[in-house]
């Protein structure tokens, strides 16, 4: 997906409002007087990466605050590698259908092309 698809995706969901690009890692206080920040909301899944900004916690102003809401992610055993990983092989598999279709679209041109040949052979005197 592009970024403009992303975007669309997730301005579809009826609870968003806004989608900020380019968001900085960590949330500020800046940033939530700026956007009237209501709620942040985290899911229980998270990947395991070393955080952008060392060992700080990025939602250390939105919990002070008593803004900050951790739900329980409805799969956890999906990761965004995960989602990467099907992505790949979908795309491999979509690579390589397009290949047959168009292989055998090449052939059939190629005999539609030959058999035009024989017919216009065949009706001239």
């Amino acid at each position: 997906m592009t970024l403009h698809e992303r975007v669309l995706s997730v301005l579809s969901c009826r609870y968003v409002d806004e989608v900020v690009i380019g968001a900085p890692f960590a949330i500020t206080k800046d940033l939530i007087d700026t956007f009237n920040v209501k709620v942040v909301i985290h899911g229980t899944v998270c990947d395991p990466k070393p955080l952008a900004t060392g060992d700080a916690d990025p939602y250390k102003v939105p919990k002070e605050l008593g803004i900050y809401l951790e739900i329980p992610s409805p799969r956890p055993s999906l990761k965004a590698e995960d989602i990467v990983e099907r992505i790949i092989q979908n795309r491999r598999l979509f690579e390589e259908r397009n290949r047959k279709k168009e292989a055998k679209e090449v052939k059939i041109a190629r005999l539609m092309e030959s058999n035009k040949w024989k017919r216009s052979k065949r009706s001239v005197p």
